[in-house]
């Protein structure tokens, strides 16, 4: 056998054992996929692999399905890269008349998905083994949909986006929310009433055709919270959490967890402890434990605040946020001062009062005064009610150093959890005094206290030099 041969006996051995197997495929489509990226398995990628593979090779058989497929697993473990871009490649391969859906929470990140995909098939290696079994039409390649010689389609969507006209044999939705916007309700309820009232009806067989839906948990009720709260029995749920735990599904895959980490080469205990600080609680029982915990059930913890004896040097800021009226009914204004130094801030005067306008730019300016105002300082007042107002006079008549501060464009529970891992980690202290008890109870009650005037200027301290930004992690 001469060396000509021998690589045409190999090159047909690679390409049955791909064929065979998409764990082997994805082994070796790897490095075409990311050149730069040392390889790195684990045991949830042959357990997808072998999930994946038995969903196609029953529809290619017209084979009835059983379930749904949820499945959520923590960032960063392949997820993309294993369902959205390889699986549909392998497909092609082996039954090129297969037909796809792809959505995710932005058109941006679908794409690019679809594009890898394309890439791969085009790619030298893929073309070697499969390029004589088709080859995408040149009359319908375009980014977000490309279609094969044999009539195989992939579509490439965002949630929100139309998929009017078009049915696919599997739908694949990956991360339909991203962590940054999870905590928005009109996000989640817009990504749920999406997939509901119009991705869902885009099988073309529904007795056969399959929708899998991989993503991070990002919260309760996420698209994964959504449909395993009022559809269980319609979906085979795949849980792997980062850290052991009861949540793990199946429970067989416990075997094949080292010193209860899920993948300890990539996910030690040392990179989850980061994890934990950057993400804090809420955040890291979500997007690594897959277990969302609600939000209104403790989201700012009373241990999280250390009580100081003495205030901090620096300069003096002060956070205003005005009521639209000094109605009972209504919230009251709420005033804080604080000294930010050594990247830490300290909270040391949070006062309630309920004065209709006149009054309350003059208790503010006794306020300041009270509290250590200098040439120095800066005072931000929230743009709602009076707050306008209130920033004119105050230039006008008292010449303190007195701003409009940036409208909020997210909601109140959103924002708390923006800075949540800020507060966890002990970088916001309270200087001892009568309003500490009060400030606490409201923060330990919200959402769900009747006033959250104080949790507002809490957010809007931390945003002053944070800027509400929060780790979060894709992929």
């Amino acid at each position: 056998m001469d060396k000509q041969q021998k690589k045409q006996l190999l090159q047909a051995m690679e390409k049955a054992i791909c064929e065979k197997s998409f764990y082997e495929f994805f082994i070796r489509a790897f490095e075409i996929a990311e050149p730069s990226v040392p390889i790195s398995v684990n045991f949830h990628h042959k357990y997808l692999c072998d999930l994946l593979q038995a969903e196609a090779e029953r529809i290619k058989d017209n084979r009835p399905k059983d379930k749904d497929i949820i499945i959520n697993i923590p960032f960063r473990s392949s997820k993309s890269l294993l369902v959205t871009v390889l699986f549909p490649a392998w497909c092609w391969a082996v039954y090129p008349k297969m037909r796809f859906i792809t959505a995710s929470y932005s058109a941006e990140i679908s794409i690019e998905h679809a594009t890898k995909s394309r890439d791969i098939i085009n790619s030298e290696w893929y073309q070697k083994h499969w390029g004589e079994t088709y080859q995408i039409k040149k009359d319908q390649n375009l980014k977000a949909r490309y279609e094969n010689t044999f009539l195989g389609v992939r579509r490439a969507t965002s949630v929100g986006g139309s998929v009017t006209g078009q049915g696919g044999d599997i739908i694949l939705v990956d991360d339909p929310t991203s962590p940054k916007n999870a905590a928005s309700q009109i996000e989640r309820e817009n990504a749920n009433e999406w997939y509901k009232s119009t991705l869902y009806s885009r099988l073309n067989n529904p007795t056969t055709g399959v929708r899998i839906i991989i993503m991070q948990r990002v919260h309760e009720d996420d698209l994964s919270g959504y449909l395993l709260f009022n559809s269980p029995d319609k979906h085979h749920h795949i849980c792997i959490p980062a850290e052991l735990s009861s949540d793990l599904k199946p429970s067989s895959l416990a075997d094949q967890y080292q010193d209860g980490l899920f993948w300890k080469d990539r996910f030690s205990q040392e990179v989850l402890d980061d994890y934990k600080s950057a993400l804090g609680s809420y955040g890291y029982a979500g997007q690594l434990q897959q277990r969302p915990t609600p939000a209104n059930s403790g989201m700012i913890k009373k241990s999280w605040f250390k009580i100081d004896e003495i205030q901090k040097e620096g300069v003096v800021n002060f956070i205003i946020d005005p009521a639209y009226t000094a109605s009972e009914k209504n919230d009251p204004s709420a005033l804080l001062a604080y000294v930010f130094a050594d990247n830490t801030w300290q909270i040391i005067s949070v006062q309630n009062v309920r004065l209709e306008f006149p009054d309350l730019v003059k208790h503010i300016v006794k306020f300041v005064e009270k509290n250590g105002y200098t040439t120095q300082s800066k005072i931000f007042v929230e743009p709602k009610a009076s707050g306008k107002s209130i920033v004119q006079t105050l230039m006008r008549e008292t010449g303190l150093n007195v701003r409009e501060d940036k409208p909020p464009t997210k909601d109140k529970v959103a924002r708390v959890q923006d800075i949540s891992p800020t507060l966890e980690t002990g970088r916001v202290t309270l200087l001892k005094g009568a309003w500490n008890e009060e400030f606490l109870m409201q923060c330990q009650q919200f959402p769900a206290a009747r006033h959250d005037d104080m949790v507002d200027c809490l957010v809007m301290t931390v945003n002053q030099h944070f800027k509400g930004k929060k780790v979060v992690f894709f992929g």
